[in-house]
């Protein structure tokens, strides 16, 4: 931290034990009174200000207090709906997924997200329809089955006027 000392600036190594407070967020800050450079002459210690950044998880974004969580679901588990375990900050859940449901379809859990002030956020999961990795050429028969059967056509609202 940049200090002036007989009209030079020196850089002062300084560790300080800070408790960050519950319920802070991304781009907040706090403030340390009295943990910044000596005032000019006889004047006080000005303040230290701590911006906070939130690093970034692997499974969870941060959207204020809540957290999104994209959940993968096969296409068959978004026909015919299933539960599927997903993870929380507290643990592991089970998700109820209704049937024919759609990619980027939001689910609210209430009060699985970060602390706030008062209480907790809530989790967001967001649905994604994947396809599997690999598929047998059985597996490709199957599709093509149901391919046959299928009667929507998922571009069909589509209009001239849109293109």
């Amino acid at each position: 931290m940049p200090s002036l000392e007989d009209g030079n600036v020196k850089h002062v190594n300084k560790t300080l034990k800070v408790k960050i407070p519950s319920g802070v967020v991304d781009g907040e800050r706090i403030r340390l009174k009295g943990q910044g450079g000596k005032g000019l002459g006889k004047g006080r210690s000005g303040d230290l200000y701590l911006h906070i950044r939130l690093v970034p998880h692997p499974l969870f974004d941060v959207e204020g207090h809540n957290l999104v969580l994209t959940v993968p679901i096969l296409p068959w588990e978004a026909v015919l709906g299933c539960k599927v375990e997903v993870p929380t900050l507290a643990g592991k859940i089970n998700l109820n997924i209704k049937p024919n449901s759609q990619t980027g379809h939001k689910l609210r859990v209430k009060g699985k997200g970060l602390k706030m002030k008062t209480g907790l956020g809530d989790m967001i999961a967001v649905l994604k329809i994947v396809t599997p990795d690999k598929t047998t050429d059985e597996d490709k028969a199957l599709w093509q089955q149901l391919a046959q059967l299928a009667h929507d056509d998922p571009r069909s609202k589509w209009s001239q006027k849109d293109v």
